[in-house]
Order: structure tokens, then C-alpha cells, then sequence
């Protein structure tokens, strides 16, 4: 790519992967190369302008004040050059390349990974990587193409839509309900032992939500892994409150005052806005958004 001055246009990708990424390994692996040519350009980089870009951390590399300066510029450089070539190429050519996803735990393993199935048989030139996660998203800014969260960031270069809401219920195996008092009211949820995340742990705020469901209730388990809740739960440890699209399908278990108490929560897709346009995100998320328009009846089963 051409020089504008003494700068090299094509050191700017180096910078943003290493902006995004905060690691020179995990940079390299982003643009298909060793992390030591990503440390070279990204030095030459700052020769040019005449500013250090980065520091060194104890959890990796992150920003000067001029690397903050310079990010806004450079991430308009990458975003105009991504539609310029978009414009000029080939419609026939297949589109390809790598497209990473963040999800929770439960959507990323359940909803997001058959959606994408269908997805890879019409374009198998995308690469296709899912991250499953119950953090917050921007904790992991620059490190994704789309995320499907529960919480909105309030970031001004993450472009946020609705996928829809999903219910969160409560269910117990048969034999736990066989061998305790009866569940006829929320309020005979006192007597029983209950399953749930470890709230101190839990980092999505959308997910502080059992008061909702009983303000009394003592926990016989908490897990920060919703796959261990379901297995507690139908292991007769105790009545768990889990999402219905997960629950459902499991014949271990069963709805518990299902007509009385349903707690709803909102997908969301989040996507960086320099990324809006680039063909392949674009398709990904295209899909994603029509997969659950169609997954209504899964997130929400009458």
C-alpha cells in the first residue's frame, strides 16, 4: 500500500488488531501472522509519527494517550477502505473470511450453533469462530465481529439490535417434587432449595434477577455455569430458574409454576460499527437476526 508521507497506510491494520486485541500473539493470529512482524510494523508505526502508541502491561498492551488519539482516524482509514473494495469487487466472487461471535454460555451452545450450520453451507468461504462467555461485552471490545449478549453496551462504537426476549422459568426434576411439599404458589417456594448462579460472580447485571422470583428462598447450589445449574436441577438438588429454550428440551425436568412466574430478558446483537458493512459480517448477521425471528416459539414455548 502507498505511503501518505513518512507513514505506511498498511501499518495502521497492525495497530487496530493490537488496539483491539491487547496482545501481540493474539493480534498476530488475527491477521495470519507471527506476532513479531505485528510488534515490527507497529514500531515502525510509531517512528513515523514520532509518538509510543502502546505500553506494556502486566495483562498485555494498551494505548497511549496518542494510541487513543489516533484509534478514531484509523478505524475511519479501515472502514472507507472496506467499503472502497467492497464497491470494486467482484459480486461473483464467494465471500470469505474469518467472522468471530461472542455469546453467553446457554445461546452461544444452544441457539447461535445450529444457526450457524445452515449458515456455512451457503457460505462456506467464511470462517466461522464462537467465544462463549457471561461477561460483559465491553470487556471484550475489539475482540469480536458480533456479539450476542444480554446486556446493551453503552458504547458509542458498538452498534447495538434487538434479536428478541427469551423467558427464564423455573423447573425441578419429577422426583425432587415427589418427595417435598407441594408448589402450588410462589410463596410455597420458601420451603424449597433453590439453584442459581453465585451472584458475586455474575458480571451481566440482566441476570441479577431471583428476587424477582422469591425474596425468601435459601440455595442448596450455585454455579457460575448454567450447564452445571441444569444438571443440579435434574440431579434433585433443588428448583433452579433457567432459560426456557435450554430447560424445555431437557425430558429431566419440568416447568414449575409455569403460568405464575416467567422472568423475560432481551437478546441483543452487537456489532462494532467499522464492521457494519463488511460483507461478510454483514451476512453473518443477516442470518443471525432472520434465525431468531424464527426461534420465537424456542425462546418463549407457550
Amino acid at each position: 500500500m502507498h505511503s501518505y508521507g513518512k507513514v505506511n497506510l498498511d501499518d495502521l491494520r497492525y495497530f487496530l488488531a493490537l488496539a483491539r486485541h491487547g496482545r501481540m500473539v493474539a493480534a498476530g493470529e488475527r491477521l495470519g501472522v507471527e506476532h513479531t512482524t505485528v510488534s515490527r510494523r507497529v514500531a515502525t508505526l510509531e517512528k513515523a509519527v514520532g509518538h509510543r502508541l502502546f505500553e506494556r502491561t502486566r495483562t498485555g498492551w494498551t494505548m497511549t494517550e496518542a494510541g487513543r488519539r489516533l484509534l478514531p482516524h484509523a478505524e475511519r482509514i479501515e472502514a472507507e477502505a472496506v467499503l472502497a473494495f467492497t464497491d470494486a469487487d467482484d459480486e461473483s466472487r464467494p465471500v470469505s473470511g474469518l467472522v468471530r461471535l461472542i455469546a453467553t454460555d446457554a445461546a452461544g451452545s444452544v441457539l447461535v450453533t445450529p444457526a450457524l450450520a445452515p449458515l456455512h453451507a451457503r457460505h462456506p468461504g467464511i470462517d466461522l469462530e464462537l467465544v462463549t462467555t457471561s461477561v460483559l461485552i465491553s470487556h471484550h471490545t475489539g475482540q469480536f465481529d458480533v456479539a450476542i449478549t444480554l446486556h446493551r453496551p453503552e458504547l458509542p462504537r458498538l452498534h447495538a439490535q434487538p434479536l428478541g426476549e427469551y423467558a427464564l422459568r423455573l423447573y425441578a426434576s419429577p422426583d425432587y417434587l415427589r418427595q417435598r411439599a407441594p408448589i402450588r404458589t410462589p410463596d410455597d417456594l420458601a420451603e424449597h432449595q433453590m439453584v442459581w448462579y453465585i451472584e458475586s460472580l455474575l458480571d451481566l447485571p440482566e441476570l441479577r434477577v431471583f428476587h424477582q422470583v422469591s425474596e425468601t428462598a435459601a440455595f442448596a447450589f450455585r454455579s457460575s455455569s448454567v450447564f452445571a445449574q441444569l444438571e443440579a436441577v435434574a440431579a434433585g438438588m433443588g428448583v433452579g430458574l433457567l432459560p426456557a429454550f435450554f430447560a424445555e428440551r431437557d425430558p429431566r425436568v419440568v416447568p414449575v409454576l409455569a403460568a405464575e412466574l416467567e422472568v423475560r430478558r432481551t437478546f441483543w446483537m452487537i456489532v462494532p460499527s467499522t464492521l457494519r458493512n463488511v460483507e461478510r459480517v454483514r451476512i453473518v448477521c443477516e442470518h443471525l437476526k432472520a434465525w431468531f425471528e424464527d426461534q420465537q416459539d424456542v425462546l418463549r414455548p407457550r
